[in-house]
């Protein structure tokens, strides 16, 4: 098992709350705009960002195995 550092830990804390906040934004911005492909663009983008943090979470996963 691979050993991380408190100050890796603290990065993936930190990277953790701004990965939330990137959701929370996208959401509410989809959900304010009018205009389809503004609104299309903006789910989107959240969509691939979810992908993204599955895949930092499984990387983490593995990491601590």
């Amino acid at each position: 098992m691979t050993q991380i550092s408190t100050k890796e830990l603290l990065y993936l804390e930190d990277t953790s709350k701004l990965f939330d906040s990137i959701e929370k934004t996208c959401q509410h911005a989809s959900s304010e705009v009018t205009d389809p492909q503004i609104r299309s663009l903006l789910t989107s983008m959240n969509s691939t960002h979810k992908q993204w943090i599955r895949s930092s979470a499984g990387f983490v996963t593995n990491r601590m195995q």
